[in-house]
C-alpha cells in the first residue's frame, strides 16, 4: 500500500505506518530541532497580544464583524494581498507556533470554515470574483515569511495558471466523457492502492502523478466552488488534512504546502469539485527560507517582485 494512504488509513495521531528507509531515500532519519526557528521574534502580528493593533477589520460592508472568528481561528485582511480580495486565517492567535501534531481537526476546519465564510461575504460584495482559493505555507521550506501558522486566499475575476488548468481539463473531460472526471477519478481510486478513505462527502487519495513529496488530494464531491462548501466540509477537509499532517510528522517532516481550490464562474458547467491538494516540503535549515510557495509548486504560478520593466531599468545601465 503506498505509504500516505497507509499511514491516514490507520487514522491515528501518530500517523500509523511509517514509509520503508531503504524504499523512501529522502526520508529524514530525524526531526530538526525547531526551538529556536519558533521561537518569538520581535514582529510578531499573528499573537494576541498584537493581533487588534498589527491587523485591520474588514470594511463594514464585507462583514460587520470586523474580524471574522470562528472557534480558536481568527481571519483578517491580508496587507500583502495577492489578489483583488485576498484574507490571512491565523489558526490560533493564542499559540506563536503550533506543531503538526497540534493542527488538529478542530483547529484546522474552524480555520478553513471561517476562510469559507470570509469568502461568501466577498462574492456578496463582488460578484465578479468568481475565482476561489483558500492556500498554506508553513515554515521557511515553504515559502512562508511568518512562522506563527497561517492559511491565505485569493479572490479575483481571473484566478491561478494552475487552478484555470484544472478547470479547463474538467469540461475537456466532460466533453469527451459525458461526466465529471473529478467523480470519475474517486470511483477508480476507491479501495485500490492510492485510496484513503472518505470523510462526510470529501473523498481521500494520492494522485497518480504526484507533483510533490508526499502529496495528497481531497476532491469535495457536490461542491464546485470554494462558497459551496458547507461547515461539515470545513469539518471533513480539516479531519482530513489534520491527519495528513499527522503521518507528516510520524515521518520526520515539518513543512508543507496545501491548497484548496475552486473553479471559477463556470465550475459546475464543466464539472469541476473542490479539490484540496496537500504536500510536504524540505525540512528547515539555519538561515534558510524557500522562494517557491504555493503558487509556484501548486499552481504553476510564478510570483516576482519586480515588473520586467524595472528590472530592465536596474541591469541597462550596466551593459
Amino acid at each position: 500500500m503506498d505509504p500516505v494512504a497507509a499511514a491516514l488509513a490507520a487514522g491515528s495521531a501518530d500517523g500509523g505506518q511509517r514509509p520503508d528507509p531503504h524504499r523512501v531515500k529522502l526520508q529524514p532519519a530525524r526531526r530538526p530541532d525547531l526551538t529556536e526557528l519558533t521561537a518569538k521574534p520581535a514582529f510578531r502580528p499573528f499573537d494576541a497580544e498584537h493581533l487588534e493593533t498589527a491587523t485591520f477589520p474588514f470594511p463594514a460592508e464585507l462583514t460587520i464583524e470586523g474580524r471574522i472568528r470562528l472557534g480558536k481561528a481568527v481571519v483578517v485582511p491580508n496587507i500583502l494581498a495577492y489578489a483583488t480580495h485576498s484574507a490571512v486565517g491565523i489558526y490560533d492567535p493564542g499559540r506563536h507556533f503550533l506543531d503538526l501534531d497540534d493542527l488538529t481537526p478542530s483547529i484546522v476546519g474552524d480555520t478553513l470554515a471561517a476562510m469559507v465564510r470570509h469568502a461568501q461575504a466577498v462574492r456578496r460584495l463582488n460578484p465578479a470574483a468568481l475565482w476561489s482559493s483558500i492556500n498554506g505555507n508553513y515554515l521557511p521550506p515553504s515559502g512562508s515569511s511568518l512562522v506563527h501558522p497561517h492559511v491565505q486566499s485569493a479572490h479575483d475575476a481571473y484566478g491561478l495558471t494552475g487552478q484555470r488548468f484544472l478547470v479547463e481539463q474538467s469540461r475537456a473531460w466532460k466533453e469527451e466523457q459525458h461526466g465529471s472526471y473529478w467523480t470519475t477519478l474517486v470511483d477508480q481510486e476507491a479501495g485500490g492502492p492510492r485510496w484513503v478513505g472518505h470523510a462526510g462527502r470529501v473523498a481521500w487519495l494520492t494522485p497518480f502523478a504526484s507533483s510533490g513529496f508526499h502529496e495528497a488530494w481531497a476532491v469535495v464531491s457536490g461542491a464546485a466552488d470554494v462558497t459551496e462548501l458547507t461547515g461539515e466540509d470545513s469539518r471533513a477537509l480539516g479531519q482530513g488534512l489534520s491527519q495528513v499532517l499527522g503521518a507528516y510528522r510520524a515521518w520526520n517532516l515539518t513543512s508543507f504546502n496545501f491548497a484548496v481550490i475552486g473553479g471559477g464562474p463556470q465550475a459546475r458547467e464543466h464539472g469541476h469539485q473542490v479539490v484540496l491538494k496537500v504536500l510536504s516540503r524540505a525540512n528547515p535549515e539555519p538561515m534558510y527560507r524557500s522562494d517557491a510557495t504555493y503558487f509556484e509548486r501548486l499552481y504553476g504560478e510564478a510570483l516576482i517582485d519586480l515588473s520586467p520593466e524595472e528590472v530592465a531599468d536596474g541591469v541597462r545601465a550596466r551593459f
